[in-house]
């Protein structure tokens, strides 16, 4: 059975898709309602009165490109065009048609399909994977910014995908894992956490957070839930390498740490200078007293010597706290070095070598005998370090310009500017970073014997100095103590005290046995002795008796001892005034004539008072 031409013309007008039939010089001879509706026009004979080319086709040239192209091979299969509706409306359509010829020319039968949104769509689609392949770029390169790393896994938690620094925080080149399970990735370099228990919770739902440690990076990981669809099909996981916060966050601790011991130090050693005062005050007064071979001499002896012996320990907790103040002399660090190596010669082991190279003419700003503690500490932490192997240190001297950037290995860090580097170095077997991070801890030691305040003292020291400390250190790489001191380029000068007169000591104090020793030794040493527990009674005792030298703790109630200095000068500038105390070893605490450092000995007593009030 056959159509005839009725059922084929109704067959083809009824159509859905837009059907046409044109010639080579673009007249429309047939278009289907499809067509009519698809453009926009009332009527079929609305839309043959138009030129196809001319009034359909968004650029008139589109369509003889078409012809030239495809007349030749008789028909098109799926080409794209633009064509504009009667409203001017741009539509993206696709052409399949044939060519045939016909009696009275070239004729081009085609169906037309609407793909406008089709193509919308495809362009929308085209333009997010673009998006999408941007953000995964811009997020790979994030990540590795970051120092971090991806990996997703099925739920038989086989890597499928993995990304970021992995290189750069574990060695390992990209796509290492790829295809392994979590499981073999595990057996091959194992960690301190099995990271498939933590998997295995991702995919029942969970997500998790733990901290790890491996291959001497410490790493915070994050595995969730991989969803498509609302079900669970894997698990995503991240990685981020925190060892440089870690190490940060572990220097805050140690530094929070060591300033509490710091405030517990300081306090510690103002009550302990005040009973040694008194304890080696009593001890010189009685041993004024006492025959030279009387019985109970000896253990006066040996109470003086032990006090002292204290007083060493308080100074050197001082020292650790900041607390040790510094005297501003010039000093030039090499034959300081000199001295130490000839005072340490006898305690230095006949296979330790020794080498010193630090330019004579280099100077530094500081107090000599903080400086002279410093090196002769470290000089013999480095002869311990060596041990009975022997070795070679070295101590280096040369002028350094600091750009106040911190560095990981500072203990202290010096701000910008110039300074001396002092260098003790040993080739011993060094230090791991565990013992590194403690060495400046008040009462740490790896020694057997000793109170492990030598390097708490130096660290102490140095911050009082404004200078910086830096300590380079590795199991078997030896160890590298850089000092900074405050440079200068003058030779090291002392000034001498200007004498004045006097006869009357009045002292200031809170601590009554403190005041009860210092007034029998000043009386001792034939001066008078007046007593206030306060500045405010001191100050009355200055304005209504006759007081020549006045020695003050800077450590008292209500009114400080820097706040009494002030208004002893505005009252009397010319009257001596010694500053006595355990903290401020320089006299800072006002416009001192002179210092004494709690506890002193009676003879030091003396030779302060000689120069400020000769007879």
């Amino acid at each position: 059975m056959t159509l005839g031409d009725r059922e084929l013309y109704r067959w083809f007008d009824r159509s859905p898709i837009g059907w046409f039939r044109a010639d080579v010089a673009g007249r429309l001879h047939h278009v289907n309602t499809a067509l009519v509706r698809l453009l926009g026009y009332d009527s079929a004979e609305e839309l043959l009165a138009l030129n196809l080319g001319r009034d359909v086709y968004a650029d008139p040239a589109e369509r003889l490109r078409l012809l030239e192209r495809y007349l030749p091979e008789g028909g098109v299969a799926g080409v794209r065009l633009r064509w504009r509706t009667k409203q001017g409306r741009l539509l993206i359509v696709q052409i399949y048609g044939h060519v045939s010829d016909d009696p009275d020319g070239v004729r081009l039968d085609a169906s037309v399909l609407d793909i406008t949104e089709l193509e919308t769509a495809n362009t929308e689609l085209r333009k997010q994977r673009e998006d999408l392949a941007t953000t995964a770029t811009m997020l790979d390169l994030v990540v590795r910014q970051m120092t971090a790393m991806y990996w997703i896994v099925d739920r038989d938690l086989r890597i499928w995908k993995s990304g970021g620094a992995i290189q750069e925080m574990l060695g390992f080149p990209p796509g290492t894992f790829l295809g392994m399970t979590i499981a073999q990735v595990y057996r091959t370099d194992p960690g301190e956490n099995d990271p498939t228990v933590m998997h295995r919770r991702a995919l029942a739902g969970e997500t998790i957070t733990f901290a790890s440690e491996f291959r001497k990076k410490h790493l915070v990981t994050t595995v969730c839930p991989h969803r498509s669809n609302d079900e669970i099909v894997g698990a995503i996981g991240t990685c981020v390498d925190v060892t440089s916060h870690y190490v940060l966050e572990r220097r805050m601790v140690d530094a929070q740490r060591a300033e509490s011991l710091g405030v517990l130090a300081s306090g510690l050693a103002h009550d302990f200078n005040n009973l040694l005062a008194a304890i080696l005050g009593n001890a010189d007064l009685a041993l004024r007293e006492i025959e030279p071979r009387a019985p109970g001499r000896g253990p006066l002896v040996n109470i003086q010597q032990a006090s002292l012996r204290a007083a060493e320990l308080i100074d050197q907790l001082l020292a650790y706290a900041g607390h040790g103040g510094v005297a501003s002399t010039l000093v030039s660090p090499c034959p300081v070095v000199e001295e130490l190596l000839r005072i340490s010669a006898a305690t230095m082991p006949s296979n330790v070598a020794v080498c010193v190279d630090i330019d004579r003419n280099l100077v530094l700003r500081g107090d000599a005998s903080q400086i002279r503690q410093v090196l002769l500490n470290l000089i013999n932490n480095a002869r311990d370090a060596l041990g009975l192997r022997g070795g070679t240190i070295a101590i280096t001297g040369l002028l350094y310009r600091h750009d106040g950037a911190a560095h990981t290995d500072d203990v202290v860090t010096a701000a910008a500017g110039n300074y001396v580097e002092l260098e003790v170095a040993d080739d011993g077997p060094g230090m791991d970073l565990e013992t590194r991070r403690r060495i400046f801890e008040p009462f740490f030691t790896t020694k057997p014997t000793g109170h492990g305040l030598g390097l708490a003292a130096i660290a102490g020291i140095v911050r009082a100095h404004g200078g910086g400390l830096r300590v380079d250190t590795a199991p078997g790489s030896g160890a590298r103590f850089q000092v900074l001191w405050p440079s200068s380029s003058t030779p090291s000068q002392l000034a001498a005290a200007s004498p004045a007169n006097g006869q009357t000591v009045l002292i200031i104090d809170d601590e009554d046995l403190f005041r009860d020793v210092a007034a029998r030794m000043i009386e001792k040493l034939g001066y008078a002795a007046i007593t206030a527990t306060d500045g405010a009674t001191g100050l009355a005792i200055v304005d209504n008796l006759p007081v020549d030298a006045v020695l003050v703790d800077l450590t008292l109630p209500r009114m400080t001892g820097t706040e009494l200095v002030t208004a002893l000068r505005q009252r009397r500038p010319d009257l001596p005034i010694i500053v006595c105390s355990g903290f401020d070893r320089d006299g800072r605490g006002g416009h001192a004539d002179a210092f004494l450092p709690k506890p002193f000995q009676i003879d030091t007593l003396n030779r302060t008072l000689a120069k400020l009030l000769p007879r």
